[in-house]
């Protein structure tokens, strides 16, 4: 009888503590400074629309659209204009639940900035970048870069050192997050080839 009074107890606690962190609670009493151009009722009225199987598309306070495009337990997608979104994500840490927020912008070209809060939105950091190097891959398909590779090669880190851009992802599996080196600024014929020389780049939060 103890063990299952003891089994009940764990179990409520838990749902207690799911529930309170569940990112729709999350979204809807985050701070306005962390999405300056939401009002708390934009995000309610977006929460309430996906809830119910509609498009999830509000006006801010400029009066352009947002649009809530995944709401998850724990993780968020929201359009904040055509030019840029905002990825949401909860993080078991122990013993805290952290939260990672990834901006990305278009400026043209995708720019993303990731930053971890504790759960009552205190700002912690700002998650440190891959190093550029680490985007480019060591080898060709014969293991070892040939000549006029290596001429390629140097051809798009020198031109991808010009502005280093890079877009954020966060990742399906936990505490992840991808980053992919940005190469719309390339020529066209660079652009064409640069993926065989390329790769994206999954780092812990």
């Amino acid at each position: 009888m103890k063990k299952i009074i003891i089994l009940v107890c764990l179990f409520v606690f838990c749902t207690a503590v799911s529930a309170q962190l569940h990112m729709r609670e999350v979204f809807a009493q985050l701070p306005d400074s962390v999405l300056p151009l939401m009002s708390k009722n934009n995000r309610l009225d977006c929460i309430d629309f996906i809830e119910n199987g509609m498009e999830a598309r509000v006006k801010n306070h400029f009066g352009d659209p947002v649009i809530l495009d995944s709401l998850t337990h724990d993780y968020l997608l929201l359009h904040t204009s055509e030019l840029g979104y905002v990825e949401m994500k909860l993080l078991s840490k122990a013993p805290d639940t952290l939260l990672c927020v990834n901006r990305t912008y278009y400026g043209p070209v995708a720019d993303s900035e990731v930053r971890i809060y504790d759960a009552s939105w205190s700002f912690i950091a700002v998650v440190r970048r891959p190093d550029f190097g680490q985007f480019f891959k060591t080898s060709g398909e014969s293991g070892k870069w040939q000549v006029e590779e290596l001429d390629t090669l140097r051809m798009i880190r020198s031109e991808a050192e010009v502005l280093p851009l890079m877009k954020a992802s966060l990742s399906s599996e936990p505490g992840k997050v991808e980053w992919v080196l940005q190469t719309a600024g390339f020529s066209k014929e660079l652009k064409k080839v640069a993926s065989r020389y390329l790769q994206p780049v999954i780092c812990d939060l």
